[in-house]
C-alpha cells in the first residue's frame, strides 16, 4: 500500500485474528476424542450461514475449543467458484460447540476495532469483491486464496461508531428485502389458494385438447443458417420457457419469415409446455408469434377461451403430472398423453372471473419484485458509498 493508503486503510490482521479449521479425513480414535457438527463451504451462503444439512466430524477433545466457532466469528470462505470466492458471513452461534473446517477461515475481530458485520459487509462490497479478485490463484473453472492474503487485507479505517451506523443503515434495508420476500410469499399462497379453489374439485371436465389445439414444435434442418433476431420469429428451446415467471422469453436465434411454411409457428398468447428432457413440466405464455423445438407442445386456444386461462389450467395439469415425469429415466409426456391431461373447462364468465383475481395478485407481486430490485440497486449504492473513504 502506498504512503496515502497506509493512512485510509489497515490490514486485517491488525484488526482481527485470522485461524483456519479442523482437517477432513484424518484417522481419529474414539478414545479422548467427539464427534461434533461442522461447517463447511456449502453453509456460507452471500451474507448467511446455512444449517439446514450439517455434516459431522471427529476431532480430538483437546482441539474443541481450536476450533470451535464463536458468536460473531465471520467465516471466510478458502476457494471455490471464481466470483464466490472469498465470500463471508457472521456466525449467529445458534448452537455451540460447531466447528469449522479447515477450506474456511475464521476472522475473530478484535473488540473495539471491528465489528464483525462491518467487515462482512466489506467482504460483500465492490470493493472487497475486486481485492479477492486481484489475488485469487485461478484453475480451471475455480479460485483459491491462503490466509496470508487474507491478513494482508486493507479494510478502510473507521471509527466503530461510523462502523456501527453503516451497519445499521444497510441491515434496515436489508430488513424492507426481507419483508417484501415475505410479502411475496404470501402472494404465492393466495395464488395457489386461488386455484385450488376453482380447479381440485372440477378438473375432470375436460382435457388439454378442449382448450385449444395441440401443436408439436420442430427443429430446423441442420443446413438452415440461423438468422438475426430482428426480423425473423424467434425460436425457443426449453431453457427459454421460465416457469417461476410464466414467461418464454430470450429467444438465441430465430427464422426467417421466408421459412415460416416450413416450420410450424405459434401465434402470441398461446401456452408453451416443455415435455421431454429434464426441463419437462415447465409451462409459460408466449407474448409473441414465436415457434420452438419438439420437446415443447403448444396449446393455441380455441375461440372461447381466454389466453391466460389456458395457461393456468394447463400449468395446473402438467404439475399434476409431474409425479409421473420423475418416475422416469428420460422425463417425457408425448403429445397425445399431454393432450388428455385432465383440466377444468368453465364458462367464460367464471374463466374471467378467475383470470382477473389472479392477474391482480401477479400484478401486486411484480410491483414488490420491481420494488426489492430497486432496493438492492439502492443498497449496493450506499454500501459503496457508506464504505468509500475517499
Amino acid at each position: 500500500m502506498s504512503a496515502e493508503r497506509d493512512l485510509l486503510y489497515v490490514k486485517l490482521s491488525d484488526l482481527a485474528e485470522v485461524t483456519g479449521g479442523v482437517t477432513l479425513g484424518r484417522t481419529i480414535p474414539d478414545a479422548a476424542s467427539v464427534e461434533l457438527p461442522y461447517l463447511r463451504v456449502a453453509n456460507v451462503q452471500d451474507g448467511y450461514i446455512d444449517t439446514s444439512d450439517l455434516k459431522t466430524v471427529r476431532v480430538l477433545q483437546s482441539e474443541v475449543q481450536r476450533f470451535t466457532a464463536r458468536k460473531g466469528d465471520v467465516l471466510i470462505t478458502e476457494g471455490g467458484d471464481f466470483d464466490k470466492v472469498g465470500r463471508g458471513a457472521v456466525w449467529d452461534g445458534r448452537f455451540s460447540p460447531c466447528l469449522h473446517q479447515n477450506h474456511l477461515f475464521r476472522v475473530r475481530c478484535h473488540p473495539g476495532k471491528l465489528l464483525p458485520e462491518y467487515l462482512a459487509i466489506y467482504l460483500a462490497s465492490s470493493e472487497g469483491r475486486r481485492y479477492f479478485l486481484s489475488i485469487a490463484k485461478q484453475t480451471t473453472n475455480l479460485a483459491s486464496i491462503n490466509s496470508s492474503q487474507l491478513k494482508a487485507m486493507p479494510i478502510p479505517r473507521r471509527r466503530l461508531e461510523d462502523q456501527r451506523r453503516v451497519v445499521e443503515v444497510l441491515e434496515a434495508l436489508g430488513k424492507q428485502e426481507l419483508a417484501i420476500e415475505a410479502a411475496v410469499a404470501k402472494l404465492d399462497f393466495v395464488e395457489e389458494g386461488l386455484l385450488q379453489s376453482a380447479f381440485e374439485s372440477r378438473d375432470r371436465e375436460g382435457v388439454v385438447s378442449d382448450l385449444g389445439a395441440v401443436v408439436t414444435g420442430t427443429t430446423p434442418p441442420p443446413d438452415w443458417d440461423p438468422v438475426g433476431l430482428e426480423g425473423g420469429i424467434p425460436f425457443f428451446t426449453p431453457s427459454q420457457v421460465r416457469d417461476a415467471e410464466g414467461t418464454v422469453s430470450g429467444a438465441e436465434r430465430s427464422i426467417a419469415r421466408s421459412r415460416a411454411d416450413k416450420i410450424r409457428t405459434i401465434p402470441a398468447g398461446s401456452t408453451v409446455a416443455v415435455c421431454i428432457g429434464f426441463g419437462a413440466g415447465k409451462v409459460a405464455l408466449s407474448g409473441v408469434e414465436c415457434c420452438t423445438n419438439q420437446q415443447i407442445n403448444a396449446v393455441i386456444p380455441f375461440q372461447g377461451f381466454d389466453h391466460r386461462f389456458v395457461y393456468l389450467a394447463v400449468r395446473y395439469a402438467m404439475r399434476r403430472a409431474k409425479s409421473l415425469l420423475n418416475l422416469q429415466v428420460t422425463p417425457i409426456i408425448n403429445k397425445t398423453d399431454f393432450s388428455q391431461l385432465p383440466v377444468p373447462v368453465p364458462s367464460e364468465t367464471e374463466q374471467e372471473q378467475l383470470v382477473e383475481k389472479i392477474w391482480a395478485v401477479r400484478t401486486k407481486k411484480s410491483s414488490l419484485i420491481a420494488e426489492k430490485v430497486k432496493l438492492g440497486n439502492l443498497k449496493a449504492g450506499l454500501s459503496s458509498d457508506l464504505l468509500s473513504v475517499v
